[in-house]
């Protein structure tokens, strides 16, 4: 499967509340959902949580650790690396980092037991990003809201939903 970006968004999505707690700033094209999913998704691994919607990699994003409850912004670019090695002020010591990254990550799940169901595998993946840009096209803001939604929003099969899109993305040998 092809995925074509929309040529032109009716509507100027930047000034859309509802989809900003998704999507700060940027345009539900595929490229950019894509890029959120796979930033909810490496934030979750790392013990942060998404605070807003997502800005773009160079771009500070409102997140809250999850070993000490700290909330402020950092820059996703900097988060995907693990940087920097001391979280923030406050935080507890880098010692217990380990400990506590894989207590969280028990509560990780391989499938969505969410009311709003969320993709996890490539074919459930292909079709919202399908649906997306139909929605686009047809300028029907309730449905783009709901496939970011389904996208990039709090799941805890993040990490399967996460595979899936770097499966579908994957390039070709």
């Amino acid at each position: 499967m092809t995925y074509e970006a929309p040529r032109i968004a009716p509507r100027n999505w930047r000034t859309e509340q509802d989809l900003g707690a998704y999507l700060a700033g940027l345009r539900p094209s595929a490229r950019n959902v894509t890029s959120a999913a796979l930033a909810v998704a490496r934030i979750d691994e790392l013990g942060w949580a998404p605070l807003g919607g997502y800005p773009g990699s160079d771009v500070l994003w409102p997140v809250a650790c999850l070993m000490c409850g700290w909330s402020g912004t950092r820059f996703y670019s900097h988060l995907r690396r693990a940087r920097p090695a001391m979280r923030h002020r406050g935080c507890l010591p880098q010692s217990e980092h380990p400990s506590l990254l894989s207590a969280l990550s028990a509560y990780a799940a391989d499938t969505c037991r969410c009311r709003r169901g969320h993709p996890t595998t490539v074919h459930e993946v292909a079709d919202v990003l399908v649906a997306l840009q139909r929605a686009v096209r047809e300028d029907d803001h309730g449905q783009v809201v709901a496939h970011v939604r389904a996208l990039t929003g709090p799941c805890p099969a993040t990490a399967a939903r996460a595979q899936a899109v770097r499966a579908l993305h994957k390039p070709p040998k």
